[in-house]
């Protein structure tokens, strides 16, 4: 296949005349939203949950992850004092 000189193209758009017959016309062709009468119904919206309920649930698991770092902390300090003091 031999392709046109970009000179070639007469004022229209180079770029588009160096795609491949095939490719220019998939996009040529226009994009038809289907009728209303074919889309499926749209599902029903979840409900949300209580903005409340969900930042008390984040707070609490937090304050347990601090809980559970400082234990963690303690008990390491104390078996490097026991190491120590021998």
């Amino acid at each position: 296949m031999v392709m046109r000189n970009r000179g070639d193209a007469g004022g229209a758009s180079p770029w588009w005349d160096d795609l491949p017959p095939r490719v220019r016309a998939r996009f040529t062709r226009s994009i038809a939203a289907p009728p209303d009468e074919e889309r499926p119904p749209a599902p029903a919206p979840a409900p949300e949950p209580s903005r409340r309920a969900e930042l008390v649930a984040d707070l609490t698991r937090l304050a347990a992850l601090f809980a559970v770092v400082t234990v963690a902390i303690l008990l390491y300090l104390l078996v490097v004092v026991s190491y120590v003091t021998g």
